[in-house]
């Protein structure tokens, strides 16, 4: 990367006593920059952004933020950082819970009141500045979480999974207001299951084995796999998906809705596969991979998931 790097892993590993959650984990990040960490439940998502925000020490490897040891004080005013959990406190206004993290991180009154009117503004909450956290929709928790992490003007922004259990249109709002954080120059790693998410990252790494198994852009990681996937549907398609999980040509198969995804070894797979399909009479139709049928498959075949069915993909 010719831009300076304003987070950088190398090596990181890290265990919970004897058993190993990363190991060796590599990760550069520039100014501007959304770098999406995806994979299943358990892969260490979060134990990797809390090694990022110095928040754990590894067993091994080394973490920077903007140029210093991750565990460093003074990063604490660089750096923002949104857990899983919400972490206002809901017995207080937006206001104020907006007002005691400006005062956590050591604004003065003019800064203070000058963020918190731009972030009150930009987030929409506005007119729900009095109103209680705890007694907010889903969608504006997210957005008062996310204004609380800007109300000091981080540099960088380590989110873990922060629109989980959010609506769609909420979802989509939360990453309008991301697009204009990541417009200033922010640079952002964002831990997420959620794969229409990790489409708008710029870069994703996915995460299985205590390592990235890839990484890159979403649409590079999609290209990079020259196997050809299929649709296969008609009268019990569904339930023959062992005599096609038989079949020398398929790779992996998996149950949606009705139908079944079929990946192939190989493009020169095809012919048999399709000579095969139409041997028990299903309709076969071409299909162009989504960055989930790519991560679905990595998964399958690293034996991170023992059936598709594992990584929640709905029948």
């Amino acid at each position: 990367m010719s831009e300076a790097i304003v987070v950088r892993a190398q090596g990181l590993c890290f265990a919970y006593r004897d058993r190993p959650v990363l190991d060796g984990v590599d990760l550069d990040l520039v100014a501007g920059e959304v770098f999406g960490v995806v994979g299943p439940d358990g892969a260490g998502k979060s134990t990797l952004l809390r090694l990022l925000i110095g928040q754990l020490e590894p067993t091994a490897g080394s973490v920077t933020v903007l140029g210093r040891s991750a565990t460093e004080p003074s990063l604490r005013q660089r750096i923002a950082y949104m857990p899983q959990a919400f972490g206002q406190y809901l017995d207080l206004s937006v206001t104020e819970n907006l007002e005691f993290f400006a005062e956590l991180h050591g604004l003065d009154r003019a800064s203070s009141r000058a963020s918190i009117r731009d972030l009150l503004a930009r987030t929409g909450l506005v007119e729900f500045s009095d109103r209680r956290a705890g007694q907010l929709s889903g969608g504006m928790m997210q957005k008062l979480a996310l204004a609380c992490a800007l109300v000091s003007r981080p540099k960088v922004m380590f989110l873990d999974e922060p629109t989980t259990g959010v609506d769609p249109v909420s979802r989509r709002a939360f990453w309008q207001l991301l697009d204009q954080v990541r417009a200033e120059r922010v640079a952002i790693v964002y831990a997420t299951a959620n794969m229409d998410e990790a489409e708008r990252c710029d870069r994703v790494g996915l995460l299985v084995g205590g390592r990235f198994l890839r990484h890159g852009p979403p649409v590079e990681l999609i290209r990079e796999v020259d196997a050809p996937l299929f649709e296969l549907s008609g009268p019990g398609a569904r339930a023959r998906r062992r005599e096609v999980r038989a079949f020398a040509s398929v790779r992996l198969a998996f149950p949606v809705g009705e139908t079944l995804k079929v990946w192939l070894g190989g493009a020169g797979d095809e012919p048999a596969f399709r000579a095969a399909a139409a041997a028990l009479a299903l309709v076969l139709r071409p299909l162009r991979p989504s960055l989930h049928d790519v991560a679905l498959r990595d998964l399958a075949l690293s034996g991170a998931v023992h059936d598709a069915r594992a990584t929640g993909q709905r029948d």
